[in-house]
């Protein structure tokens, strides 16, 4: 570790020797690693939802959830909230075709500027959004807990630039053009993005419960919720009944095609695979819910 001194309100704190930059904990200025300067691009999008209007999401949200109470949005109650400041790396790419006018790609992209996950719910890949982000002041962010940049930028403009240059040199092909690919790509800045982290309070749980949501889009990233005794046995027996329909297909293709037990085995696997999430719920007394994209369906044009 070595220490730094902020720009920006003189406070000293630590940061990992390799940092390329490094966050304030105190104002949330960014700083270059190296030199201990203020970095001339500096980045944060500003909260849209207050802690209130986080919590009610979360609960509201939760009433959907397999288990969980029907009035948790009634029964729970604020107990604590945090917001942070998620460190994210900006980089933009373009690429382009010597001698063919239409065969240029350019992009911007966001990515979590460290490598350890601060927070529950950004497992599989939280995409954040480019758009909305203003120039980081002080004076204007709110207070938060602001987590420390510890990855290169480098790795992910890399492989921005080279996917730029593969769509550049594709509309080329496309459009019947020969020449060679130009293409450049750089660090936009660092940006803090708003990210509310709490905890509530609900009569059938013996502590306080988490939830994560984005304060930006609104989208929520993580939550535990209490599951009641009687929902416990309801999710279980549609556990059991996933089970037994998943066996009863197998068992009668098996009969159609003269292999039972290969085909019963396989339905079994396949309906314990389907029927496990029902399983892990109905056997907890907390259920957790943590954000997965949407899948998006690609389309391969063939040039």
């Amino acid at each position: 570790m070595r220490r730094l001194r902020c720009p920006y309100c003189g406070a000293v704190f630590e940061v990992p020797k390799g940092a390329v930059y490094a966050v304030c904990p105190y104002c949330g200025t960014t700083v270059v690693a190296k030199t201990g300067e203020e970095a001339t691009r500096q980045y944060y999008y500003p909260p849209r939802l207050d802690d209130g209007e986080a919590f009610l999401l979360a609960v509201s949200r939760a009433r959907m959830l397999p288990g969980a109470p029907a009035d948790i949005a009634e029964t729970a109650s604020l107990a604590r909230s945090e917001l942070h400041y998620l460190p994210l790396y900006i980089c933009s790419a373009e690429a382009w075709v010597e001698g063919c006018e239409g065969a240029r790609e350019e992009r911007e992209e966001t990515w979590l500027a460290t490598s350890r996950l601060p927070l529950p719910g950004l497992e599989h890949g939280y995409r954040f959004p480019v758009v909305g982000r203003e120039p980081y002041d002080p004076r204007r962010a709110r207070r938060g807990v602001f987590h420390q940049p510890d990855a290169s930028p480098e790795p992910r403009c890399s492989a921005l630039r080279a996917r730029v240059e593969y769509r550049a040199a594709g509309e080329a092909r496309l459009a019947g053009c020969r020449g060679s690919v130009e293409s450049r790509a750089g660090l936009v800045g660092v940006a803090h993005y708003p990210v509310w982290l709490i905890e509530y309070h609900h009569p059938l749980a013996g502590q306080p419960l988490r939830a994560v949501v984005d304060a930006v889009d609104a989208n929520l990233l993580y939550l535990e919720y209490p599951i009641p005794l009687e929902r416990r046995a309801l999710v279980l027996g549609g556990a059991a009944l996933v089970l037994g329909t998943g066996l009863a297909a197998a068992a009668a293709v098996g009969l159609a095609a003269g292999s039972l037990a290969a085909s019963i085995l396989g339905g079994l696997v396949g309906s314990a695979v389907a029927a496990s999430p029902l399983l892990a719920t109905g056997l907890s007394r907390t259920g957790r819910y943590r954000y997965r994209p949407p899948r998006v369906e690609r389309l391969f044009i063939k040039g």
